[in-house]
């Protein structure tokens, strides 16, 4: 078992979200997603943002996963930060498909001419 450091910078829903996308455990993120939005600045709420698509994600929730992350990515751009786009792109390459659906092809589209 993966032994993932978790330390508490945000609220402890943020946290709960946070931990739960790193561990793989996408009940903890759907138990706590919206609370979690509604803290923090903008750039750390599309972080936060990024840990619940990632539990959208790995429930198998492609159009929520992908729609929050075109959101994160929005943020991202908005405030030049390339940690947040960066994170976009990693969650997208943890999806592995032979015939990716075209939500995440649309989201393919978009991030390919994104550049900071």
């Amino acid at each position: 078992m993966a032994v993932v450091a978790c330390t508490n910078i945000l609220g402890s829903t943020a946290f709960r979200v946070t931990c739960g996308a790193k561990l793989g455990l996408p009940e903890w993120v759907a138990a706590a997603d919206g609370a979690a939005l509604a803290t923090g600045h903008a750039k750390q709420r599309a972080l936060v943002m990024l840990d619940i698509a990632a539990g959208h994600l790995a429930a198998g929730r492609l159009e929520a996963a992908f729609a929050l992350t075109s959101r994160a990515m929005d943020a991202g751009l908005q405030y030049r930060s390339g940690r947040i786009v960066e994170r976009t792109r990693a969650l997208r390459r943890s999806l592995v498909t032979s015939s990716p659906p075209k939500v995440v092809r649309d989201f393919d589209e978009r991030l390919r001419g994104v550049y900071l």
